[in-house]
């Protein structure tokens, strides 16, 4: 098989979606879709939610260790692979050891729920088989906001989860959608995001803009009234409230949405001040 046909056996999909983090992982394909999908903002999650069999996931595996033996980090794919149990998750880090034995980690998008479902002994297991970093939407810490977006979690059972995760060593890049609380909530969406996230040890906020897709729920709130967007500098004035009043060590804060030709990115606390007078010269 040319490498060409290799990678059509191993992906649904010609173009593989992951975080900037996991650029030089390996992907590995294990599920399609979203378990939950029915977030009013997401166009994300297009695909019938499905896990893949335990005989795809291994052909997979066996193809990938031929393209890429020399990789040391391995990306699961799917909207939320960690929806998947522990004993799957078990046995395809097993499979993994014999197909591609120089892995050493292992990370994959996840939801709050699916921390939530596992227990601590469970994600303790998982961090010592390598499990070692989860990226997670929490999108807002605000309930009306989550509750209007139909997130399907609470703010408190984001807090229970990711306290969960730092008591398993497992580490978490989280992403905020600026803008998510449209012109209602805007100071709301800022300081209680700002509030949750403060109580919690990422190692990284990626700051994503609003998107309104076609044909979502959220679309149809715009066209009814329901959520009536903000404009970019009110987004930027959101992105300055919620920089404000974050007030974490070691974590990594970057924006690569908000505006076309400019990225504000900085560690926290060290590059906030930095970060804040860019935004102060872009409001001039």
């Amino acid at each position: 098989m040319t490498r060409e046909e290799i990678y059509a056996s191993i992906y649904t999909h010609e173009e593989i979606y992951r975080p900037p983090q996991e650029e030089g992982s390996a992907c590995l394909e294990v599920a399609l879709g979203c378990s939950w999908g029915k977030c009013a903002f997401c166009d994300f999650a297009r695909d019938p939610f499905q896990i893949h069999s335990m005989a795809q996931i291994e052909w997979n595996l066996r193809m990938l260790g031929r393209l890429e033996p020399e990789k040391t980090r391995l990306f699961l794919l799917g909207e939320n692979a960690f929806s998947l149990s522990f004993e799957q998750l078990e046995k395809i880090i097993l499979l993994t050891h014999s197909f591609m034995p120089n892995i050493r980690e292992f990370a994959m998008y996840a939801r709050v729920d699916d921390v939530l479902r596992k227990t601590p002994e469970q994600l303790l297991a998982l961090r010592e088989m390598g499990v070692c970093d989860l990226h997670i939407g929490v999108e807002s810490g605000s309930d009306p906001i989550l509750l209007m977006m139909n997130k399907g979690v609470s703010s408190f059972e984001m807090a229970q989860a990711f306290q969960k995760l730092d008591a398993a060593g497992i580490g978490y890049y989280i992403t905020v959608i600026l803008g998510l609380g449209g012109k209602t909530y805007r100071n709301l969406h800022a300081l209680e995001t700002s509030r949750l996230l403060n109580r919690l040890h990422p190692k990284c906020i990626w700051a994503l803009k609003l998107k309104i897709w076609d044909n979502t729920p959220l679309a149809k709130m715009v066209k009814k009234g329901e959520f009536i967007p903000m404009n970019p500098r009110e987004i930027l004035l959101e992105e300055r409230m919620l920089l404000e009043n974050l007030f974490l060590e070691d974590t990594f804060f970057m924006d690569t949405t908000v505006l076309d030709r400019l990225t504000i990115q900085g560690f926290l606390p060290s590059g906030k001040e930095a970060m804040l007078q860019t935004i102060n010269r872009l409001l001039l």
